[in-house]
C-alpha cells in the first residue's frame, strides 16, 4: 500500500512539474523577437492537404508533431511535410496517454518518430518521460498558447483568444485532426491576422528556444489565472501587436480624490504586460507607450463617462514620463498592491524592490490632462514625453 502511495505521488508530482509548470521543457522562444511557431499535433490525415494549403498561402512553415501509425497510414502526406519545408517531429507511435504505459512502452512511444523534440499526447508526463526522452536523444516541446480547437467553442472566438494572447516566442498548439474542423476556421482567421501584426510564423528550430527553468515554470504555471484575472476584470490590450504592452480595465478610482478626479469616479486601470516589457529595450518601452496612449486616447473620446486613468504598482513612478501624476496610497494598497508588485517583479525579471524605490505608488491622469498630452497621432506624440 504504501509503494502504491509513493508511486501515485511520483505521478502526480511528475505531471505538475513537467506538464503543468513544464520545467526543463521547451515551451516559448525568446520574447523580444516577432516570430512564432505553429506546432500541429496528431497527423497527418484527411485534414493534413487543407492545412497545408492554407500555410502555402501565407508562406508559412509550420511544425508538425506526427504520429507513428498516422505515418505509415498516410506516408505520403509525411513526405509531402517535408518537401513543402516544415518540420516533423514525434508526437509518440499512438495517441494514449502516457500514464497509461509501462516504461518500456512509452520507451517505444517516444523513439516511434525521428528528430530532436517529442510532445508526449496531452503533455502528460510520467516519472520517466524526461529520462526516456533524452536517452532518445529528444528534448520535450510543449507550448504557451493553446488554441482549443478541440473544443465546441466558435472558432472565431477561439481565434480571437489567440491574437489576443500572443505573444513574441509563442509556440502555438493547433491539430491536425479531422474530428476538429474549427482548426482550419481558425487558420483562416489567425494566418493573415498575426501577420499584418508584424509577427512572423516559423519552424520550431528557427524559434530561439531553451529549456524553462523553475522561475519560468512557475510563469507557465501561472497563464490560466492570468487570463481568469483578465476575463473577470474585462482588461482590454491597447493594440494586439507583438510590443504592445499596455492594457486596461474599468473601474473605481480608488482615491485620494485628487484634482480632476475624485475617489469612486469611473476610470480605467492601467497594466502592463509582465511577459513583454523585459524583453524590451527603453526606447521601445517609450515608443510603445505613446503608441498605446494614443489608442486609449480615442477610447476616452468614445466614452466620456471615464474620468480619468490610473495604475499602483512599483512601475508607477515611471509613468511620470508619460505625464502622470504620483499620489499617496493607503497602507492596505501598499500591502496588497506592493505584494503584487514585488511577486511579478520577481518572476517575470528575477529582481528584487530597488531600494529607495516605494513598493507601491499611485500614478494617475484626470480625463482633461490626459486627452490634451495623448489625443493626438502617433507621430505628434512624439514630443508629448515630460523631461
Amino acid at each position: 500500500m504504501e509503494l502504491l502511495a509513493l508511486l501515485l505521488a511520483a505521478y502526480l508530482a511528475a505531471d505538475l512539474l513537467y506538464r503543468w509548470m513544464g520545467v526543463g521543457a521547451i515551451a516559448w522562444g525568446h520574447r523580444g523577437r516577432p516570430q512564432v511557431a505553429l506546432t500541429f499535433d496528431d497527423g497527418p490525415g484527411p485534414h493534413t492537404e487543407a492545412i497545408l494549403a492554407r500555410l502555402r498561402e501565407h508562406g508559412v512553415k509550420a511544425t508538425f508533431f506526427v504520429l507513428g501509425v498516422q505515418a505509415r497510414k498516410y506516408p505520403h502526406l509525411l513526405e509531402r511535410l517535408r518537401a513543402e519545408g516544415h518540420q516533423v517531429e514525434s508526437h509518440g507511435e499512438v495517441h494514449r496517454p502516457a500514464f497509461w504505459l509501462l516504461p518500456w512502452q512509452e520507451a517505444r512511444q517516444i523513439r516511434a518518430v525521428p528528430g530532436r523534440y517529442y510532445r508526449p499526447p496531452h503533455g502528460i508526463h510520467t516519472p520517466w518521460t524526461r529520462l526516456l526522452a533524452g536517452w532518445a536523444g529528444k528534448r520535450v516541446a510543449l507550448w504557451d498558447l493553446e488554441s482549443r480547437d478541440w473544443t465546441r467553442e466558435d472558432p472565431k472566438a477561439l481565434a480571437e483568444r489567440v491574437v489576443f494572447w500572443c505573444r513574441p516566442g509563442s509556440i502555438i498548439l493547433l491539430h491536425d485532426n479531422e474530428r476538429f474542423p474549427a482548426t482550419l476556421a481558425i487558420l483562416d482567421e489567425i494566418l493573415p491576422r498575426l501577420k499584418a501584426l508584424g509577427y512572423q510564423m516559423v519552424r520550431l528550430d528557427e524559434l530561439e528556444a531553451r529549456p524553462l527553468s523553475w522561475r519560468e515554470g512557475l510563469m507557465r504555471a501561472s497563464q490560466g489565472s492570468h487570463e481568469r484575472y483578465f476575463i473577470k476584470n474585462r482588461v482590454m490590450r491597447l493594440g494586439l501587436g507583438p510590443f504592445d504592452y499596455l492594457a486596461v480595465s474599468p473601474c473605481a478610482f480608488p482615491g485620494p480624490s485628487q484634482p480632476g478626479l475624485r475617489k469612486g469616479e469611473p476610470s480605467l486601470e492601467v497594466h502592463l504586460d509582465s511577459v513583454r516589457t523585459p524583453a524590451m529595450t527603453q526606447v521601445q518601452l517609450l515608443r510603445q507607450g505613446r503608441r498605446g496612449f494614443t489608442l486609449l486616447a480615442e477610447y476616452l473620446k468614445q466614452h466620456p463617462e471615464i474620468r480619468g486613468v490610473w495604475g499602483i504598482s512599483q512601475a508607477a513612478t515611471g509613468l511620470r514620463v508619460f505625464g502622470f501624476r504620483l499620489a499617496p496610497v493607503t497602507l492596505w494598497q501598499r500591502l496588497v498592491y506592493g505584494a503584487a508588485s514585488t511577486w511579478f517583479l520577481w518572476l517575470y525579471r528575477g529582481e528584487a524592490p530597488k531600494r529607495g524605490v516605494p513598493i507601491a505608488q499611485l500614478g494617475y491622469s484626470p480625463r482633461e490632462e490626459f486627452l490634451a498630452r495623448w489625443d493626438k497621432s502617433p507621430a505628434e506624440a512624439e514630443g508629448s514625453l515630460s523631461p
